[in-house]
């Protein structure tokens, strides 16, 4: 896992998005955020996928509870966008 601060990964980002190493992005010394290619996510190991996920979802539910959105408005919402567009 290579080690970049924000600063750092916001300069050299086309770099570390090419790469297949995954990167802590810190700020102020702090872990700030993890970036892992699509193509290294077969190799995470279990627990790691899982906990991220369930750090993902949780973060999704905080901010539609937050705007007082329900999953099924989501929902609604990209059904009526599909439709439009075709």
């Amino acid at each position: 896992m290579r080690l970049a601060t924000v600063k750092e990964f916001r300069d050299q980002a086309t770099k570390f998005l090419r790469s297949r190493d995954p990167v802590l992005i810190t700020r102020r010394g702090k872990p700030a955020g993890i970036y892992v290619s699509l193509h290294e996510g077969e190799d995470l190991p279990f627990d790691f996928r899982k906990e991220l996920m369930l750090t993902l979802a949780s973060q999704v539910k905080k901010s539609l509870e937050e705007h007082g959105l329900t999953e099924q408005a989501v929902l609604d919402d990209f059904e009526a966008t599909r439709k439009t567009r075709r």
